[in-house]
């Protein structure tokens, strides 16, 4: 069935380009409230960057990191909005559904979004799920769609909503769903575009349900349409398309209920150089021939045979050339014609018979033309490879919607292979940056030892607990002497020098006097020193709680100094995070490798079955044509025996 959609990354490329325009655009709470101009998060900034630059993937993986960092804030809904588009962009359709459905809910309640980007939201997801082929989830999100707002906000997706709803009803089995189909239609103007291609449609849904006559009807009454409308605001080139196609529908109507004149009619006016036109002209030969017109028919056919591309269902003209000439009762023309169709067909049966022998990744993209730039090979909004055929026998498996699949898969597999390898190769630079780090840190140690060895540690310890039981005994015996002050002791040391000098004097009146004089002194000493005893006793015990203090920090940071020198914990954290990260990539590296395989497997199964297809058809027609040449032989034989006979 015609859809007219040519492309689906024309919708992918209209719904991102959405999803951009409000992506820098924050919620309005309030009616008054002013939208920013910038973007008031640098992660969504940078997810919209990637975006931009093409890198679907990347800016997936920006979104999801921002997210676990706690989300992006002054955006409101907007960022999982964004990310629902990549999403879809990305062939994930089923996620943004259900990303979509969590964001907005059924009637869209609770989400900051306005009502004009839910409404267009849920008519791209929609769209994505036509396109699709799942009709319940298309009719499921379209129908969530508010026409009005629509219409008000974006007349051109109104449009194509009736459409896409009225396609949905055409195709349902559901009672009632004919009187919804009429009002549809009946809400789009006759030569609107949209509403051309849904009598298009119906005139096909009518020829699958058998009812000819109808369709037979609906393809003239469109036809007239289009022909008559010279107002319409619709691309040519689009409404030109939809004609001819409805002309070569309408013919192989006629051709199928051997109206030959009719169908030469219509034919006859297709242009030569349209779209259609190949399948015109091998159409205007079956009419010529059947109408008896076989002259008529070979010229459509030399026509078509001078035609430099050649289509996979063009292998038909050679002998359906030959086939006319018999038919124009040329048996004389028809054998060699005939012979060559053979030759033909056996030449491309054996052709196709070496490109499948020798069917590798390595020839099949040697087949294929792909658009690149300076950072690597072009991708449509789909994520789709934009590829041509060189050879134009491979643009029917190219153009299908499983080969465009498992090509892109490809294309990003190799990505990710590439993207591994290259992560592979900064280990290495990790590991020499953590060699240098460990040499280094060796070096410190080293440093350090020599530090603390010139710093004589153990002699302090030992002085101080030296220091410490001399104090303790002296606690114990109430040596008030031992806590004399400075000032004490020198008045001691002078003392002891008088008594010493007093003890080398003879015994006479001054000496006595002398003597009296020390000994009042020594007594003031002495009860000077047992007065002053507590007080010194507390400040030599506040000096050693204070030294204790010091001697404890000294010994912690000794200790931890010790510690790290023997055991670095960060340096054994990251050396074993970048193993096991090593270990993660590498079951990585083997899951993409296995996916790799099966893609190519995948691309080069759906090339091969189609080569067999061509083959099988190809026989086909070498097979009748070799049974004409022996017919025509045979006939020629005879006529030629017959001639010789009269001759006698």
């Amino acid at each position: 069935m015609f859809k007219p959609f040519q492309a689906r990354p024309v919708l992918f490329t209209g719904a991102l380009l959405w999803l951009t325009m409000i992506a820098f655009a924050q919620t309005q709470a309030q009616a008054d409230e002013l939208q920013p101009e910038r973007v008031q998060d640098l992660r969504y900034g940078w997810a919209l960057y990637e975006y931009h630059q093409g890198n679907a993937f990347e800016a997936l993986t920006q979104l999801a990191v921002a997210r676990e960092q706690g989300g992006i804030d002054g955006h409101g809904d907007h960022p999982a909005l964004v990310e629902g588009g990549l999403m879809l962009s990305w062939g994930m359709t089923r996620e943004a559904s259900r990303l979509f459905t969590q964001l907005l809910g059924d009637d869209g309640s609770g989400s900051t979004l306005s009502p004009d980007v839910r409404n267009q939201a849920w008519f791209y997801l929609g769209k994505v799920f036509y396109l699709e082929g799942d009709r319940e989830l298309a009719g499921e999100n379209l129908g969530r769609v508010d026409g009005d707002i629509l219409a008000e906000a974006n007349h051109n997706l109104f449009r194509e909503w009736i459409y896409l709803r009225a396609r949905l009803a055409m195709m349902s089995s559901r009672l009632g769903e004919e009187s919804e189909l009429a009002l549809l239609q009946a809400q789009l103007e006759d030569t609107d575009i949209w509403s051309l291609y849904l009598q298009y449609n119906s005139a096909v849904s009518a020829l699958a349900g058998g009812d000819a006559v109808t369709a037979e009807a609906k393809l003239q009454a469109l036809i007239a349409i289009i022909e008559q409308a010279t107002d319409s605001v619709e691309p040519e080139a689009e409404r030109e398309g939809l004609l001819d196609r409805a002309r070569l529908s309408l013919a192989r109507l006629h051709l199928r209920d051997n109206q030959f004149d009719a169908a030469l009619e219509v034919l006859g006016n297709m242009p030569l150089n349209g779209v259609f036109a190949d399948q015109a002209l091998f159409d205007y030969a079956v009419a010529a021939a059947g109408q008896g017109r076989p002259e008529r028919a070979l010229d459509a056919l030399d026509t078509l045979s001078n035609r430099d591309l050649f289509l996979p269902w063009r292998q038909q003209v050679p002998f359906a050339r030959a086939y006319v000439l018999e038919q124009m009762d040329k048996p004389q023309q028809a054998l060699p014609a005939f012979k060559r169709a053979a030759n033909h067909y056996q030449t491309r049966i054996e052709e196709l018979g070496d490109i499948r022998n020798r069917l590798s990744e390595e020839s099949l993209m040697a087949q294929l033309d792909f658009s690149r730039d300076s950072d690597g090979i072009l991708t449509d909004s789909y994520g789709r490879l934009r590829v041509k055929p060189v050879d134009f026998g491979m643009a029917e498996v190219l153009a299908s919607e499983t080969f465009q699949q498992a090509l892109a898969e490809l294309n990003e597999l190799y990505r990710m292979q590439s993207f591994i390898a290259e992560r592979q190769s900064r280990f290495e630079s990790f590991r020499i940056m953590l060699e240098t780090r460990e040499q280094q840190r060796q070096v410190r140690i080293a440093q350090t030892r020599q530090a603390l060895e010139n710093q004589q540690a153990d002699q302090w310890q030992q002085s101080h607990r030296e220091f410490r039981r001399a104090i303790s005994a002296a606690l114990a015996d109430q040596d008030a002497g031992f806590f004399m002050t400075s000032e004490q002791k020198a008045l001691r040391d002078k003392l002891n020098e008088v008594e010493e000098t007093l003890a080398g004097l003879p015994d006479d009146a001054t000496t006595a006097s002398q003597r009296a004089t020390y000994q009042r002194m020594r007594a003031y000493f002495d009860w000077w020193i047992a007065d002053d005893y507590g007080v010194n006793r507390w400040a030599a015990q506040k000096q050693l709680r204070e030294l204790d203090r010091e001697m404890e920090r000294f010994q912690a940071q000794r200790q931890r100094v010790e510690n790290l020198m023997g055991d670095d914990a960060r340096h054994a954290e990251l050396a074993r995070r970048i193993a096991a990260s090593e270990r993660e990539l590498a079951t990585l590296g083997e899951e993409v490798a296995d996916a790799l395989g099966n893609a190519r497997q995948a691309l080069l199964r759906q090339v091969d079955e189609m080569l067999a297809a061509q083959q099988e058809e190809l026989n086909g027609y070498l097979l009748a044509s070799r049974h004409a040449q022996a017919r025509l032989a045979d006939q020629l034989f005879r006529a030629s025996q017959r001639a010789g006979a009269g001759d006698e």
